[in-house]
């Protein structure tokens, strides 16, 4: 068995046909590829859709468990999973025809630990594609590591643009963080980071449904969520950077801790930032972002820009006067 998808399903009665379809639809040896779906309790139809396509090939495995969340849904696949490699795919988007007849004799021939393809996004409200997803090279395949993408600006996320050695994984003990939002945020780095052999491949091979449904930033409450799942993530890093990781990964992965803590600070307001402060620990990871910073102003044209807000805003000056209330 060459490759595994793993499809968590949840809610997606509306797409999961055309995602089936994209996979079914194409010609490819079916002793090579299989197919788990993971139903993480879904109220909606869903199975009905993917219990059509099951019955109709055996190369299609079901899991069924109560609703956990799309790490633990990952997980699960992943656990009874055999192939070679491991994809994941979303149960709203769908995979590039033709992709599987060209990489499927590619994963035969190699043992790469990390794939990572092209992808494109869509809108759900028009149909057209919106952006692309663009590797080091678009025309050959060239070798790479995390620091190398981050220095390119090459987006690391999400986990669907990679096929993974399944072997590299049991090896590493890789499984993603349940009970977090962003989980691929944590588990791409943390995974490019242990890594040997990197490979850009210039296909594209999965499409993005950007979906219609209202943005997680809509409320306070929610963006606290958010800020607060990214700061775990933080802590997830900042663990394995004391572990005994390569010097070049170290780096690369210091450069995602500044990354990730703009990304926080580019989110909310002031406000905010001082009133969530005691409890998400904000003050000290922007003191720890300053030294970040100065280390790391070559890899984004706006580092002295952020930086310069970063030391108002973020100053134990300005965070002692707003705790005061003067």
């Amino acid at each position: 068995m060459l490759l595994s998808i793993i499809i968590p399903v949840y809610n997606s009665e509306k797409y999961v046909r055309h995602t089936l379809e994209s996979i079914y639809g194409q010609p490819f040896d079916q002793t090579l590829v299989e197919v788990i779906v993971v139903n993480d309790g879904t109220p909606d139809n869903s199975m009905q859709i993917v219990n059509e396509f099951a019955a109709k090939s055996a190369t299609l495995k079901v899991i069924e468990q109560e609703n956990r969340g799309l790490s633990a849904a990952r997980n699960a696949g992943l656990g009874l999973a055999q192939g070679k490699y491991i994809w994941f795919v979303d149960s709203d988007d769908w995979i590039e025809d033709g992709f599987l007849q060209k990489v499927l004799p590619l994963l035969k021939e190699r043992n790469d630990d990390v794939f990572l393809f092209r992808t494109r996004e869509y809108s759900e409200q028009t149909g057209e594609p919106t952006l692309e997803r663009h590797l080091l090279s678009d025309t050959q395949i060239v070798e790479t590591d995390l620091y190398e993408i981050m220095c390119k600006e090459v987006s690391f996320s999400p986990l669907q643009i990679y096929l993974i050695r399944r072997d590299f994984l049991e090896q590493n003990h890789l499984r993603l963080v349940e009970r977090i939002i962003h989980e691929d945020m944590e588990f791409a780095p943390r995974m490019l980071a242990m890594a040997n052999k990197v490979t850009c491949v210039p296909l594209f091979h999965y499409n993005y449904l950007r979906r219609n449904s209202g943005s997680i930033t809509s409320s306070p409450a929610n963006r606290k969520y958010r800020v607060a799942s990214l700061t775990r993530i933080m802590d997830l890093h900042d663990d394995l950077l004391k572990t005994q990781l390569r010097p070049k990964s170290k780096k690369a992965l210091d450069m995602v801790q500044f990354w990730l803590f703009r990304k926080i600070f580019n989110f909310i307001d002031p406000e905010e930032f001082q009133e969530w402060d005691a409890e998400l620990g904000l003050g000290k990871r922007a003191k720890a972002a300053k030294k970040r910073v100065l280390k790391h102003l070559f890899y984004h044209c706006t580092s002295l820009m952020f930086l310069r807000r970063l030391m108002f805003i973020a100053s134990p000056k300005w965070l002692k006067s707003k705790r005061k209330g003067i």
